[in-house]
């Protein structure tokens, strides 16, 4: 079982959703071992905006593991934002991060948006 490094995206898809089952989060959680980017947890908990969003990241939060932007992560972000502004592309901070975080600890990366990582050579994207 390999360990997937999921984008933001990818949880609220789930949380949006009505059919939860036929999700990417759910098809991903039962062949893999799933972790979410402290990045994400940022996003994910300023997003939500009530008692029941909460309730919903609660339920998330139990079925993955955070693993942090910590040491190392930011040589390789700093990297990332350095290659990007030579070839004139802008990428997001906090896709920088979650990138950064995903090669740091050899990740496969799964998104839906592919583009915000288009040329970072190291990372790793999932697909089926």
């Amino acid at each position: 079982m390999e360990d997937i490094l999921i984008d933001t995206d990818v949880v609220i898809e789930y949380l949006r959703s009505k059919e939860k089952s036929s999700t990417e989060f759910i098809k991903l959680l039962q062949k893999h071992d799933l972790l979410l980017s402290s990045i994400s947890e940022f996003e994910l908990y300023l997003g939500a905006k009530t008692k029941r969003h909460q309730k919903d990241l609660k339920m998330i939060f139990d079925e993955v593991s955070v693993i942090p932007f910590d040491f190392g992560c930011g040589r390789i972000a700093a990297n990332i934002w350095k290659g990007r502004e030579l070839s004139h592309q802008h990428h997001e901070i906090k896709d920088v991060f979650i990138a950064s975080i995903a090669i740091y600890n050899d990740l496969w990366l799964r998104t839906f948006n592919e583009k915000h990582f288009k040329g970072i050579e190291e990372l790793k994207m999932w697909q089926w």
